[in-house]
């Protein structure tokens, strides 16, 4: 309590990216911020961890949108918040390898040379590829920005806005599967341009095309990752933050948010049994969490429709989670040559039907994601030296571990541990059919759950996507940085999923709380 600023303006619950960026844009404002995280580490799906010599990193795996060129948008978003001391290191050119069976494509970092490409594979849907890339530039470009700016307004003018634009609009109420339908009928032209879907969480027939299309213009000019890992970015944020006179603590669970009897006003959290007090409150833990959770059962009929929504409305509740395993690989000499692109591999290029396949058996693992993060970051062999680290990441179906989230941690029971073992032996088969050169060199490997997303990362039912992102999802108005609890705001992931979408929320949520800061920043975006 001793480390609390004095006559706090707005505490913020969490410590991803979308808490930190907020809490750094208000600080450069002179406002009084605390961040408090319930982990022994800042920094959300930003953190990681060192075992066994090893170092992992947890939830940022890449990122496009020019992040590695001074004077991008993205660029001068991150360099604000961090100021300026977090440098990139750009991934292989072609970034991102789909596979399924025998087949491989190379998404690289030039449309102009992808497309090309594509069209060499598909040489009967030339004119479709060309209509989906400029479907996808014309929707990120114009339609989602617009999509932006009318959240930002009041119900009634948004309501307004929506009627107004509704035919420009329209993409966003579509999936993936409807616009590609209406581009082309080779179904496996569809699955090879939709094979990042396990960005976002949602197979084409259920994944909004606005998410499809983002996804894809984000990696058009390539892919980069932070140097030092990506731990630099939160321990940079939060430098700022401090040095404009805020606070970031850690092991910091808040168990409430205390509201007025009286004005439903937010007035502050509960932490370990304490009162903490302040003029505004943002959480940056998942609207679940926060409207469920944290919100005293006093007050929450003030939000009782929006969680009806979310517990019984399957297009909108979170479908899907992950579980990540971590492979720790001896490379005393440097010879195991390790790409810095990641590999996405494929049972089938028809998506929907492995996924359909994977809900009926948990052994089916639909597709899985395969990453070096040890080749990406050129400072790691200076902190590990002799070592290298692999990522391979596939879904989880909450359900098929909900029975054992009673257990303590570390000691589960043997049921669980069976399926763990079961799914790491289909982790480490797959990594070593890609990366033979990796035989007899893993020394460590440890797999995550759902469950375990849920204990470290303060997500809800392991949703590390937050809520699910389909057509449904972004139709809801109220899912936006103000909330019907006076003074409390939401961060993160009400835009979308991801690193870079948590940023563009925390800059949001801040723009929601001062009009200052919006003038301050504008140049971010241009």
């Amino acid at each position: 309590m001793k480390k609390i600023p004095k006559d706090l303006d707005t505490i913020i619950i969490g410590s991803g990216i979308g808490g930190l960026s907020t809490a750094a844009i208000l600080a450069k404002e002179g406002k009084r911020v605390l961040v408090l995280e319930q982990h022994d580490i800042a920094g959300g799906n930003l953190h990681t961890f060192t075992d066994n010599g090893y170092e992992f990193d947890t939830g940022l795996h890449y990122i496009g949108g020019k992040v590695g060129v001074k004077g991008s948008p993205l660029r001068k978003q991150f360099d604000y918040v961090t100021d300026s001391q977090v440098e990139w290191e750009s991934l292989d050119d072609a970034y991102d390898i789909a596979i399924s069976g025998n087949e491989r494509y190379n998404f690289v970092s030039s449309w102009k040379r992808l497309k090309k490409e594509l069209k060499m594979s598909f040489p009967d849907d030339e004119l479709a590829i060309e209509k989906y890339f400029s479907t996808c530039h014309y929707t990120v470009k114009y339609i989602f920005p617009l999509y932006l700016a009318l959240k930002m307004l009041p119900e009634t003018l948004f309501n307004v806005g929506e009627w107004l634009f509704s035919r420009q609009l329209s993409i966003i109420n579509k999936t993936t599967k409807e616009v590609l339908d209406s581009i082309t009928s080779n179904q496996k032209l569809q699955g090879v341009l939709t094979y990042h879907y396990g960005d976002y969480g949602e197979t084409p027939s259920r994944g909004s095309f606005l998410m499809n299309a983002l996804i894809a213009c984000h990696y058009r000019s390539g892919a980069y990752y932070p140097v030092g890992g990506p731990l630099k970015i939160s321990e940079n944020i939060s430098a700022v933050i401090e040095k404009w006179g805020g606070k970031v603590l850690v092991r910091a669970p808040v168990s409430s948010i205390l509201i007025d009897d009286t004005s439903n006003r937010a007035y502050g959290v509960v932490v370990k049994g304490k009162q903490i007090l302040a003029k505004s409150v943002v959480s940056s833990v998942g609207v679940p969490t926060t409207f469920m959770k944290l919100i005293p059962q006093s007050h929450q009929s003030l939000v009782s429709k929006y969680i009806d929504i979310m517990k019984n409305d399957e297009e909108v509740a979170s479908n899907i989670s992950l579980m990540s395993m971590f492979v720790g690989i001896s490379d005393p000499d440097s010879s195991l040559n390790l790409p810095k692109s990641n590999y996405w591999i494929h049972n089938s290029w028809d998506h929907d039907q492995n996924m359909s396949d994977y809900r009926s058996d948990p052994f089916k693992i639909p597709a899985m994601f395969i990453s070096f993060s040890s080749a990406k970051d050129p400072t790691y062999n200076q902190r590990h030296l002799g070592k290298q680290v692999a990522l391979v990441i596939g879904p989880c179906s909450y359900q098929d571990v909900a029975q054992f989230e009673g257990d303590r941690v570390k000691h589960r029971s043997k049921e669980y541990v069976a399926m763990k073992v079961k799914w790491e032996e289909m982790f480490k088969k797959t990594l070593l059919e890609h990366f033979p050169q990796l035989e007899g060199k893993i020394e460590y490997k440890e797999l995550g759950t759902a469950l375990t997303n849920d204990y470290y990362l303060g997500t809800h039912k392991g949703a590390v996507y937050g809520l699910a992102h389909t057509p449904k999802r972004f139709a809801q108005y109220w899912l936006r940085n103000k909330t019907p609890v006076k003074n409390l705001y939401l961060s993160g992931q009400v835009v979308c999923c991801g690193v870079t979408g948590a940023l563009v929320g925390g800059y949001m949520c801040a723009y929601t709380m001062s009009a200052s800061a919006l003038l301050h920043t504008a140049f971010v975006w241009s």
